[in-house]
This record gives structure tokens, sequence and C-alpha cells, in this order.
């Protein structure tokens, strides 16, 4: 095992560890931890007991966005021209259901002026933030680290960090709606110059491989 899979191992352990709140701490000097119940286990030495948090509301209010879809929209490019594009996701739920991953492919424009761009997110709510979170690297070298807020079947993605790149957005924002079964609607904004802009939109069917 490398150091880094033991770092993210320890601070794994850590984080289960202190959202359990069960910690009883050692024995007084002098004296043992009672032995367990007839069919129990025995506690951990120094009486711990770590409870690991389970799925609960929160994933659930997501499950929507956790489906493969297909779908198409339009996206504005810098000369103000609404391009047509089309795109498919293939999501699932990561190990122990409490985050999602999501790989995406997109193609806005048509025959050689076409442009491809493939993404990868993980979403899901931190139970250390206590709020939703996402994180998105892409087939162009970029990444984004962002926050979510859910409002019902209405969620808001925004940057949580500014992109220094010359005539792009400094920050982007996504809005899903889920209202309709199946249906996922994205809008797509920029912050340019302080204000909020739209490049595009997009309506995602679930079902599409």
């Amino acid at each position: 095992m490398n150091k880094l899979l033991v770092a993210v191992s320890l601070f794994a352990f850590g984080a289960a560890y202190a959202q359990s709140g069960t910690s009883k701490g050692p024995a007084p000097s002098g004296k043992t931890a009672a032995p367990a119940a007839s069919g129990g286990t025995a506690a951990p030495a120094g009486g711990m007991e770590m409870t690991p948090p389970k799925p609960g509301p929160e994933q659930a209010a997501i499950k929507p966005l956790v489906q493969s879809a297909s779908g198409t929209g339009e996206h504005m490019m810098p000369d103000g021209k609404a391009m047509p594009s089309k795109a498919k996701s293939t999501c699932k739920w990561l190990p122990g259901n409490m985050w999602a991953a999501c790989d995406i492919d997109e193609t806005v424009g048509t025959g050689k002026t076409a442009m491809k761009w493939q993404g990868h997110m993980v979403f899901g709510y931190d139970t250390a933030a206590k709020a939703y979170r996402a994180y998105m690297t892409d087939s162009w070298g970029m990444s984004d680290r962002m926050k979510g807020t859910l409002d019902g079947t209405k969620m808001v993605w925004e940057s949580m960090d500014e992109m220094k790149v010359p005539n792009m957005p400094s920050k982007t924002r996504v809005t899903e709606d889920f209202t309709e079964a199946k249906t996922d609607k994205l809008t797509f904004e920029g912050m340019m110059n302080g204000k909020w802009v739209p490049m595009g939109t997009m309506t995602m069917k679930a079902g599409g491989k």
C-alpha cells in the first residue's frame, strides 16, 4: 500500500470515528472493560464503537440523477451563435451508495467543426460539510469543484473556485430540473465580468446507453 492510500485510509477512519460520536474513551486506571454479552462481538480495546453513516434522505433525494440518459440541446459559442449539441451519460452509485459517478460524452456542432467533450463527475452529499458537493474533471484538462443547493426537484450546482482562463467564464452554474419523471432539464450559465450569462440548455431522457 503506497503512502497516498495509507493517508486516505487514515482520513476515512478518522472521519467515520468522529461522526460516530460513540467513543467512550479508555477504561479508568486499574479497571478492565466489561466482557461482551453472550453471543455478541467484543468491543474494541478502550470501548470504542464506530458506526459509519448510511445512505439517508439526502441520497434518496438525488436518486433521479443517478441513471443513464441521452439528450439534445444547444450551446452558445463565444461569437453568440447557438450550436446544436447531443450528449449521453452513464451514471451509477459508488460503493456504499453515498456518492454517485457519471461519465459524460458530448458533441457540440456538426460535421468537420464538431467539438467533442468528455467529463467525469462525482457528486453526492458530503456528511462532513453537511452539503451537496460535485467534482468534475474533463478531457480538456480542466476541473471544477462545485457546491449544490437542492430545492425540491431542482438542483443548482455552482463553481466554488474561479478559473483564470482568458475569454472563458470565471465560474459555471448548472441548474438541473428533474420535476418530470425520467427527465433532467439542464440550464448552463457562465459568469462573465461578474454577471451570469446563458450558455446553453440540454434535455436528458433516462434510458440512454
